[in-house]
């Protein structure tokens, strides 16, 4: 596989398995059973750790793919974002459990994600 990189310089991701010859049917049914098993691996964040997106679960614009954040707060209990009203939407009722900051343009920006989506990062 080529050294594939985004915009920001960071390297792509390989989503999921893929068998040599397989049915698309099949291989695409394998590919959702790994990520739903993905997103259901459940990690124990604290403020200060460093996460990146979960291979194939990124659902925001930001943070890029292998681009670490750090996390600023961890809810008890995921709040639910309530201002999508779209069942039509990915935001829809997502249980939002952790804040993580970026830094852009000499700024720490904090966003409400999805935690199920993060895994740590050594930092």
């Amino acid at each position: 596989m080529a050294n594939i990189k985004s915009e920001r310089g960071f390297p792509a991701i390989r989503l999921a398995d893929k068998a040599e010859g397989d049915d698309p049917a099949e291989s695409h049914k394998r590919m959702l059973r790994q990520l739903a098993e993905r997103l259901d691996q459940h990690h124990n964040f604290v403020k200060g750790q460093f996460v990146v997106w979960k291979p194939g679960l990124k659902n925001r614009k930001s943070p890029e793919y292998g681009e670490p954040a750090i996390v600023t707060a961890v809810f008890p209990f995921p709040a639910i974002d309530r201002s999508e009203e779209s069942t039509g939407s990915p935001y829809f009722q997502e249980p939002l459990s952790i804040v993580i900051g970026l830094h852009r343009e000499d700024d720490l920006l904090e966003f409400y994600v999805d935690g199920r989506r993060f895994e740590p990062v050594d930092g």
